[in-house]
């Protein structure tokens, strides 16, 4: 038995009072003569005794009493089953990614987890408490209220390495019982649950769905594109057991466009088409009906109207065939010759096409390298008297290898790599027979490169490195037949297409993003990420022609965002969970040393409660006071 106050235990000494004045009290018999007391000696020893023995119990009773009084306020106690009292920490992780949407026997279980959570924390207590976003140390049950119901979900799922490490460090160093309780489903965490170290109970509260059904919204793409029509392809994935087709709708915000029904493969997946004019749909919806998780019923997409590639050729020598495949509304080309190029205009290009020029003078140089810097395309197409010194001077400063001299042997050009980007999606099987193209003479490079387009003897025609196209030879009909060839117009056709590449249809939350948008900002101008809900200024580079936006954890909630300068809407962006949690993972979690796993929150602060409840004994003593009190009345009204 052990004591609150024992330092109150000294005041028993004081039952040595009573004890004196019992035993040298004053008062004694006094004798009274009578004329005949033989017939009362009998009598009068019997009181004396029975006067003795009253006060005897009467001081018995009150030492009892005043000692039960003085232990009482000592508070004597039994130690709880977990050792001697202490102070009792408490650190609590609660799951609130989106695997945590999932139904539950009773609701939502992020929702049901919070409910439990503010019913069976004790009103005095302080606690800390993290999320996969958040982190509260040492706060009251009403500011937990007030945090817990502004909890929303979050699309990153953190590492139970990364968990352990944050409950050590909410604990810190002091003494005192500590207690980790992790609230999840374990989805995809379960096989590295261990508990965490140091002197800390763990307890796992292993939440799980009524059902491990899902339906899923994977992918959307554009097959194809042409001036009429656009294709996109959708792609759904279902996990578990399902006897019926999936309904599926496209949406141009909530207005319905095409509603398809989908029917599912072996493998549970399953995908459909929409076709739909050729135009701009900034604020696309892909959206299916189901019951269970809600964050991937719906996939957001943008297809914005394309900016037409701004192309600059220097060199007018026979241009006709680039004007030809650069056609409006696609592109913009602007040809100047080679004594008369506007920087300005050049400062502005997407793709810039040196067409068989024989000299490049440095002030060309020193732009071409600044353009490049900032992701500009470049196609070199050699003059037939070349400088070779300037020329290798921007081949050196591109770190492109160096044209050697000219030689007048002729070759045909008669390998092609299909499976480079731009011949890719070109052929629908590879050709071996076709027509080659030839070349009268050529320049050879000093070192050795992978080309696009091979010699027979496999040296490079076309070459490239860094978003630089490079070609061996003039071009000129009265050097080469490449130009009439059926090979010339995906060639450079797809080169113009890789100069301003489609932005993606979507992106995921919470994956760093690079995302250049065309834009000519001025000073001190910022692009901004604006939804009607909020607005963002992110992290961004300001070039000559376009801004590269730099997204990591912004913005923060998926949907449709648009890129503004000022008030004018330059793009639409669309964000969407990442789908990794889609998939409903069962964990089997096994009890370890110090680890103990319970189906719901209040089973655990039952299970703490009891192991630290002191079994106070202060009571029991305040009873038995006053029963030694009722007792002393009782022996001075009845014992006589």
């Amino acid at each position: 038995m052990y004591f609150k106050y024992p330092e109150l235990l000294y005041a028993l000494f004081l039952l040595v009072i009573p004890v004196l004045v019992h035993l040298f009290q004053l008062r004694k018999f006094r004798t009274t003569e009578f004329t005949n007391v033989k017939f009362l000696k009998k009598a009068v020893l019997q009181t004396r005794k029975s006067s003795r023995l009253k006060k005897f119990l009467i001081l018995c009773t009150r030492l009892l009493l005043l000692a039960c009084l003085i232990i009482a306020f000592a508070q004597p106690y039994f130690p709880p089953a977990s050792g001697e009292v202490s102070e009792v920490k408490n650190v609590i992780y609660l799951d609130n990614s989106y695997s945590m949407q999932a139904k539950g026997s009773k609701g939502i279980l992020l929702r049901r987890s919070i409910q439990d959570l503010l019913e069976n924390v004790p009103e005095e207590e302080t606690l800390s408490l993290f999320t996969n976003e958040e982190e509260f140390r040492d706060i009251s049950r009403a500011f937990l209220r007030e945090r817990l119901q502004n909890i929303n979900y979050s699309s990153t799922q953190l590492p139970w390495d990364i968990i352990r490490l944050k409950a050590q460090n909410l604990f810190g160093s002091g003494d005192g019982q500590k207690n980790f309780i992790a609230i999840s489903d374990f989805q995809h965490i379960g096989d590295s649950v261990s508990p965490v170290a140091g002197d800390v109970s763990t307890f796992l509260v292993q939440l799980e769905p009524e059902r491990n059904y899902n339906i899923t919204v994977d992918t959307a793409f554009v097959s194809s594109r042409s001036v009429d029509e656009i294709v996109l392809n959708v792609g759904i994935s279902v996990s578990g057991e399902i006897n019926e087709d999936v309904s599926i709708g496209l949406y141009d915000q909530n207005r319905l466009l095409a509603r398809k029904t989908i029917e599912l493969e072996e493998n549970l997946k399953g995908k459909a088409s929409f076709s739909f004019a050729s135009r701009a749909l900034p604020f696309g919806k892909i959206s299916v009906d189901d019951n269970s998780l809600q964050f991937d019923n719906q996939l957001y997409f943008s297809i914005n109207e394309a900016p037409p590639v701004k192309v600059i050729v220097i060199g007018d020598k026979e241009a006709g065939f680039l004007e030809r495949i650069y056609s409006a509304p696609e592109f913009s080309m602007q040809i100047f010759p080679e004594d008369n190029v506007d920087f300005n205009q050049l400062a502005q290009a997407n793709l810039v096409i040196i067409n068989e020029l024989n000299r490049i003078p440095f002030s060309l140089v020193t732009n071409l390298k600044q353009l490049i810097e900032e992701q500009v395309f470049l196609v070199v197409i050699p003059g037939e008297d070349i400088n070779l010194l300037e020329y290798n001077t921007l081949f050196q400063n591109l770190g492109l290898p160096s044209f050697t001299a000219k030689t007048g042997e002729e070759k045909l050009i008669t390998e092609i790599v299909f499976e480079h980007p731009l011949y890719r999606d070109v052929f629908n099987e590879r050709v071996t027979n076709f027509e080659y193209p030839r070349v009268q003479s050529s320049y050879a490079v000093n070192q050795q490169v992978s080309g696009i387009l091979r010699y027979e003897n496999g040296e490079p025609f076309l070459f490239e490195q860094k978003n630089i196209f490079a070609f061996t030879a003039p071009l000129q009909r009265a050097n080469s037949n490449f130009k009439g060839a059926p090979l010339i117009v995906p060639t450079f056709y797809n080169i113009g297409n890789l100069a301003i590449s489609p932005p993606d249809l979507y992106y995921s939350l919470g994956v760093p993003q690079e995302i250049n948008i065309q834009a000519n900002l001025q000073k001190d101008e910022i692009l901004n990420l604006s939804s009607p809900e909020t607005n963002y200024i992110p992290q961004q580079q300001s070039f000559q022609n376009k801004v590269r936006l730099f997204l990591e954890g912004l913005p923060e909630k998926e949907g449709h965002y648009r890129v503004l300068q000022d008030s004018t809407s330059l793009r639409a962006l669309s964000f969407n969970i990442d789908r990794k949690e889609s998939q409903p993972v069962s964990s089997d979690l096994a009890e370890q040393e110090r680890v103990k796993i319970f189906s719901s929150v209040p089973e655990v602060f039952s299970q703490i409660k009891s192991a630290n409840e002191v079994d106070s004994l202060w009571k029991w003593f305040v009873i038995f006071a006053l029963i030694f009190l009722i007792t002393e009345m009782l022996i001075l009204k009845f014992l006589k």
